[in-house]
């Protein structure tokens, strides 16, 4: 037997034996949900970290285990870790469908008005928890952690610091690090958002359309320990792609034929362009079939043109029938005056 299945055998024999079951029949106030993905090496450091810091918050927790798919021990551990706390949920993904359908597989198994998630590689430091809080009281719905001092290589900090800088632009919500995975949210806030692809790293801008206030706070970045990172160059490609379909959610969501009327005006500017063309080419005879070819392309640009608007009716009209639920948040929109 090699040295990882004796370690987790002894692991497993540990939990049999230690098996505590402590009792959590208080309400739960704080739910921590950690996607984890072949980090068998890390889990039950990462598990006693967060005991250590949310035991003296003296707060109701759980902790939410979600495994994507892992293809080394990490479920087991997770199922190891299930029998000596009663705290620890664990959920079990039939493949790898990614971080963020792992955080929403969490979200959705969560039962804290608090939701906090972090990695599951001891990048993101628990001990942080008790800040993120404190700054949520302040009435905030979003604390996003901004790793001040990133202990990642250049190649990954350099186009994170561009692609934050890109989407705090293009949003209106300025953060310095939207990649961070620490972050708080108030549950109410956070599952009402319709979360696919890669959009966890833009929770904080999706939940802008609801009105929900977002700050920042920095926050302890450590090496890497054990595992091998997730990210590669090509994630980059994904970021930017997200990037553009965040804007047309938040901005056009709700009303798409103004966001397809904008696409539209180049081309309409352009079919005008070679219209004047043709014109010119025509009442001052310029050589050759140049008025035919002007003419034709100021067509061509207005058929597009047409097309786009014609497919903005046509969203006008799917979106008047559709489920905007992920654009309303009535708890935290809305103020009640009670009048005696």
């Amino acid at each position: 037997m090699n040295d990882r299945g004796k370690s987790l055998e002894k692991h497993i024999a540990t939990a049999d034996r230690k098996s505590l079951h402590e009792s959590v029949d208080e309400k739960i106030h704080i739910s921590i949900v950690v996607p984890l993905y072949n980090e068998e090496g890390s889990i039950s450091e990462l598990v006693r970290k967060i005991n250590e810091t949310c035991v003296a918050l003296k707060e109701g927790y759980e902790i939410i285990l979600v495994d994507d798919g892992s293809t080394d021990n990490t479920w087991k551990i997770i199922e190891a870790e299930k029998k000596i706390s009663n705290r620890i949920k664990g959920i079990k993904l039939r493949r790898n469908f990614g971080q963020t359908s792992a955080m929403v597989a969490g979200f959705d198994n969560a039962a804290g008005r608090i939701i906090i998630t972090l990695d599951g590689d001891l990048q993101n430091d628990p001990t942080d928890i008790p800040r993120m809080l404190v700054k949520l009281n302040e009435g905030y719905d979003i604390v996003s952690g901004w790793r001040k001092y990133r202990k990642d290589h250049f190649s990954r900090v350099i186009p994170s610091k561009i692609a934050n800088y890109i989407i705090s632009i293009t949003t209106g919500v300025k953060l310095h690090d939207y990649g961070c995975s620490l972050k708080a949210y108030r549950a109410e806030c956070i599952k009402s958002i319709k979360a696919y692809g890669e959009m966890h790293r833009f929770f904080p801008a999706l939940a802008s359309m609801t009105g929900a206030r977002v700050t920042e706070l920095p926050v302890n970045h450590h090496s890497r320990k054990t595992g091998v990172s997730k990210y590669g160059f090509s994630r980059i490609f994904k970021v930017f792609g997200d990037i553009f379909s965040l804007n047309l959610i938040i901005r056009f969501s709700s009303m798409p034929l103004a966001g397809f009327i904008t696409c539209a005006v180049p081309f309409i500017l352009l079919a005008l362009f070679f219209c004047g063309l043709g014109l010119a080419a025509h009442f001052f005879e310029w050589s050759g079939q140049k008025s035919l070819f002007f003419f034709i392309t100021s067509v061509i640009g207005g058929m597009a043109a047409a097309h786009l608007i014609f497919l903005g009716i046509l969203a006008e009209m799917i979106v008047g029938r559709s489920d905007l639920t992920h654009t309303e948040m009535p708890e935290l929109t809305k103020k009640k005056m009670l009048i005696n």
